[in-house]
């Protein structure tokens, strides 16, 4: 009878180490999942609030700006230990910051009818949002084993 409680406490000693072992930190793909969540959440609502980029209008485009604030916040917030998870955490927010930056800028100088300010503006827009695709095929690329 004594094999009995040694094999139970056995069996409980590999579950606890396990545990330990896969418990400690996140998963890769549980990591990845966050910032593509996070990701995907800022292009649908800046497509939401634009009209597909569409807009013109002054306000759409600062709750655009708004929403690229957030998700910087959003993104700075996780806690990642994946080094190369950590880098694209980095590029996106600095993409979110820059363009939100940018857009305010533009709906500033647009506001005053300062076309030099507003093509000045629209050109850091256009420069902060370049890093976008390669962000997105590196993250997508790297989370799916590539």
């Amino acid at each position: 009878m004594r094999c009995l409680p040694q094999s139970s406490a056995i069996a409980s000693l590999s579950a606890i180490v396990l545990f330990l072992a896969s418990g400690c930190g996140t998963s890769k793909i549980v990591q990845c999942n966050s910032v593509i969540e996070i990701a995907n959440g800022a292009v649908e609502e800046a497509k939401k609030l634009t009209n597909e980029g569409q807009t013109n209008e002054p306000q759409a485009m600062l709750q655009a700006a708004d929403a690229m604030e957030q998700a910087s916040r959003n993104m700075q917030a996780l806690e990642l230990s994946d080094e190369t998870l950590q880098k694209f955490q980095t590029g996106f927010i600095t993409m979110y910051t820059e363009t939100s930056g940018a857009t305010r800028t533009f709906v500033e100088a647009f506001d005053k009818k300062d076309r030099p300010g507003a093509e000045a503006a629209l050109a850091n827009l256009q420069r902060a949002t370049q890093p976008e695709q390669e962000l997105v095929n590196g993250i997508n690329g790297y989370c799916q084993g590539k």
